[in-house]
């Protein structure tokens, strides 16, 4: 309803803004909706595939270097003012700069992707290695532990809730930084099955590429939003 009303609202030409039932037509009940869904579902395939590549190496990055500050506060000094600057930037102008250094491929979706998730993701878990109570820290001291016990013992555990906050949060940005690449570099995916929609005056097939993005997108983020929840509970 939202949908339909928005569109009406701003008058959108219905040649471009399609409706519900335009993309459902498209989808299935057209003649050609089987060939549609297929295009589609081979897309979304990609975007998957391409946002998750780099939505797990940025994590893991995230994690490994946030365990690095944690013994090195000089790495810290010298890595954390570049991310700042990296992020910045933004996306849309780093893309043809990555592309140009890595290539049009697999490896320049997969940079972009990381830099988008990596940097809220560092600082997040970087924060939950370091809430440590000083309470917790005077029984490792007090039983002979040193730093390492410290870290796997009380930070490591203590940073697991900030480090699934951190992933719910970033579905949705690998989602985009996917596309963003697919548009500019790949032309491959949902990314690049909008952008050459447009141009081909296929406003039908853009929107239900979109609406499947989104929906897609949705999912995967309502699964790690269940799977924080159950883990912040048992932390508390």
């Amino acid at each position: 309803m939202l949908w339909t009303v928005i569109l009406a609202a701003f008058h959108v030409n219905p040649l471009i803004g399609k409706r519900p039932w335009d993309v459902y037509a498209f989808l299935f009940s057209d003649a050609n909706a089987a060939d549609n869904r297929h295009v589609l579902a081979s897309n979304l395939a990609i975007t998957v595939r391409d946002a998750g590549i780099g939505y797990i190496a940025g994590l893991a990055t995230a994690f490994l270097l946030a365990l690095a500050f944690c013994f090195s506060p000089v790495l810290e000094n010298i890595v954390m003012p570049t991310a700042m600057v990296l992020r910045s930037i933004p996306l849309v102008v780093m893309t043809p700069l990555i592309t140009l250094i890595m290539g049009i491929g697999q490896a320049s979706v997969t940079t972009l992707v990381i830099i988008v998730v990596f940097l809220p993701a560092l600082a997040n878990i970087l924060y939950g290695l370091r809430d440590v109570s000083e309470g917790h820290r005077d029984v490792v001291t007090a039983f002979g532990g040193n730093p390492w016990a410290l870290l796997t013992k009380v930070s490591i555990p203590g940073a697991v809730p900030s480090l699934l906050a951190s992933a719910r949060v970033s579905v949705p940005s690998a989602v985009v930084g996917a596309m963003i690449a697919e548009w500019l570099s790949t032309g491959t995916g949902l990314g690049g099955s909008i952008s050459k929609a447009v141009a081909a005056f296929s406003y039908t097939q853009m929107w239900a590429s979109a609406v499947t993005v989104a929906l897609v997108t949705m999912v995967f983020y309502a699964i790690v939003s269940i799977l924080d929840d159950l883990v912040t509970r048992r932390f508390q």
